[in-house]
């Protein structure tokens, strides 16, 4: 392969090569890298050798093998980017300058953690005026740069790069030996419908990449784009598992394969397969990324867990050092447990629940800016629109010679059109906000109210019982062995067993109770009961009414019980009166007393009782 590739540019060898010379070899190159980089990069690794009398030519080619070299680790990109910039100046050759710019970037946010400077250079690459020269770099560009804000969480910035890689891509002026050579579009489409939580669309994207590639033998993309879904925070951890493994299937040498492989160990481990439990303390050198390295550490973490290793899931947990890292908590709050010790436990399970609903959040703030600014652009589209027709009937009605008269009246009626489609698009935004408002109060899959609904109504029953002077409880609730349930029954029966607790929640509550998902199995009430044995007594009617809908289901067809913790939150007369979170805080921790206590419990700060299951 390495003779054919250098075929067409061989005339070229000896000459000084052009913008032009240069974009279509890094094309050729781009390609056949897909199906076989080894070669590829002997071939690069030659043609720099052959080309030592064009420093131009010679600085693309070490660019190109940083890209392409890009998921094998940062001292492939920063050696030959380093080479690259010796050889080429911003002023004489901007458009190179611009691609190393952003290759180097890359490294940059990927594997030094430093996203907020990746920032300040892809944003001055995207302002420089020799970009528009060069579509390559400006797609790339534009992919790094949605990668920064992805990171640092700049959600008003996410949205327009996406939509203006987008527009880029769809045009009909693009160039045709451009056309469907970028993968970029679906690539970033499908990550950040991952990132909102709308996983089938995600899943439908990479597998487009996925199907695309495998006619090309382009294994890479396809190992990649497993990998992509099985690395989705939404995805339950079944489905994960079978991703992690097609990943390994397609190739086992890139950034993500330590995690995936970690996630499969995991799997092996809860299926009672030991034969290579020795792999979980081994990491590969080449896998630089922090947030997977943290990930290996947590899958590695759990198998030692279910392994009833201790000291092997601390050692895990200590190599996850990123405070803001929520499955480090998890994995905390599972040591001390099975520690007894449930004073840190339970701090490491607030920690570790702010830390999935602030990633809930970011995930609604995502989706709402992203409607927002879908909605301006197509508000921009309207009027450009209107404009260009303006012009159009302007110029048609001087080159008629039309009357002053028939052009006001022209004139007059695009503008009427434009109000009447801003008013329009202004009418759709109020019911689009309307109707992003009420699902994102709304779990999805239960119907109850989401942890920001549930906290924000709590708040307003909380100061509405201070003023009229009614008693206020809260309780938290955890499903008993649910984990178990998706491990042995498949997400699905889980799914199924969250729906029945809801249904028996509305069937069995009052309507001046508020109930909501506090977050994975958890579940949260807010009640008027006059004391807490009152509330306790509710919630015997609930778990109740909840096993026999899991008995009575198809699918099911066995009980399932639950814990819960109450404590007081307003009482006049017993002086008591305190935050909706420090209630909820106290609430957990007598939740964790009843499930140490064997489960299927509801501890108050006095007592603990047995919750009978139909």
């Amino acid at each position: 392969m390495a003779v054919s590739l250098a075929t067409s540019f061989t005339a070229l060898a000896k000459e000084t090569f052009s913008l032009a010379n240069i974009q279509a070899e890094r094309r050729e190159l781009e390609m056949a890298s897909a199906t076989d980089k080894v070669d590829v990069i002997q071939d690069i690794d030659q043609r720099i050798a052959d080309s030592h009398n064009d420093q131009v030519r010679r600085a693309s080619l070490y660019i190109v093998k940083a890209n392409i070299l890009q998921h094998h680790g940062l001292k492939a990109i920063e050696d030959n980017i380093a080479k690259a910039l010796l050889l080429i100046d911003e002023q004489t050759q901007p458009e190179l300058y611009l691609y190393a710019m952003v290759v180097k970037s890359y490294g940059m946010y990927i594997y030094q953690n430093q996203a907020e400077q990746a920032a300040i250079v892809l944003e001055k690459v995207q302002q420089h005026p020799a970009l528009k020269n060069d579509l390559y770099v400006q797609v790339q560009g534009l992919s790094s740069l949605l990668e920064v804000y992805y990171k640092l969480k700049d959600f008003n910035k996410i949205a327009k790069p996406l939509f203006q890689l987008a527009r880029t891509l769809t045009s009909k002026e693009i160039a045709p030996e451009y056309q469907g050579f970028f993968k970029e579009l679906d690539a970033e489409l499908a990550y950040h419908s991952g990132l909102i939580g709308d996983t089938n669309q995600a899943i439908a994207g990479y597998r487009k990449i996925i199907t695309d590639s495998k006619p090309k033998g382009q294994i890479e993309n396809i190992a990649v784009a497993n990998c992509n879904i099985a690395n989705m925070y939404f995805l339950p951890l079944a489905e994960k598992i079978q991703y992690a493994k097609a990943s390994l299937a397609a190739a086992r040498n890139l950034s993500c394969s330590d995690a995936m492989e970690k996630l499969v160990l995991l799997d092996e481990v809860q299926q009672g397969n030991l034969s290579n439990i020795a792999r979980l303390s081994q990491f590969h050198s080449n896998q630089q990324m922090p947030s997977l390295n943290q990930r290996s550490a947590y899958y590695a973490g759990l198998a030692y867990l279910q392994l009833n290793d201790l000291a092997g899931a601390q050692s895990m947990a200590n190599r996850m050092t990123d405070t803001e890292n929520w499955e480090r908590y998890d994995l905390l709050q599972k040591i001390y447990e099975k520690q007894g010790n449930y004073r840190d436990a339970f701090t490491a399970s607030q920690r570790y629940h702010q830390l999935r609903a602030q990633k809930d959040a970011d995930a609604r703030a995502l989706m709402l800016s992203s409607y927002q600014t879908r909605l301006e652009m197509a508000q921009e589209d309207t009027i450009a629109a209107e404009q260009a027709k303006q012009a159009e009937q302007l110029q048609a009605a001087e080159q008629k010679a039309e009357a002053r008269l028939q052009l006001m009246l022209t004139v007059i009626a695009a503008g009427v059109g434009i109000t009447v489609v801003l008013t329009l698009y202004l009418y759709r935004s109020r019911q689009l906000q309307r109707k992003l408002q009420q699902l994102s109060d709304t779990d999805p899959l239960t119907g109850l109210l989401n942890r920001r609904a549930f906290l924000r109504q709590a708040e307003h029953l909380k100061q509405l019982a201070e003023r009229q002077q009614f008693p206020l409880s809260v309780a938290l609730i955890d499903l008993d062995f649910f984990k178990q349930i998706n491990d042995q029954y498949g997400h699905q029966a889980g799914d199924t067993v969250l729906c029945a607790f809801a249904k028996a929640a509305n069937s069995t509550l009052r309507q001046t109770d508020l109930c909501g998902r506090f977050g994975g199995e958890e579940f949260i009430l807010l009640t008027t009961q006059q004391d807490t044995a009152a509330f306790a007594a509710s919630l015997q009617r609930l778990q109740q009414c909840f096993s026999e809908l899991c008995l009575q289901d198809k699918q099911l067809g066995y009980a399932v019980s639950f814990s819960a913790g109450i404590t007081t939150v307003f009482e006049q007369n017993a002086g008591i009166n305190q935050q909706i979170e420090d209630a909820i805080r106290q609430a957990d921790e007598h939740l964790y007393r009843a499930k140490a206590n064997g489960r299927q419990q509801v501890c108050t700060e006095d007592l603990c009782l047995q919750l009978v299951s139909a």
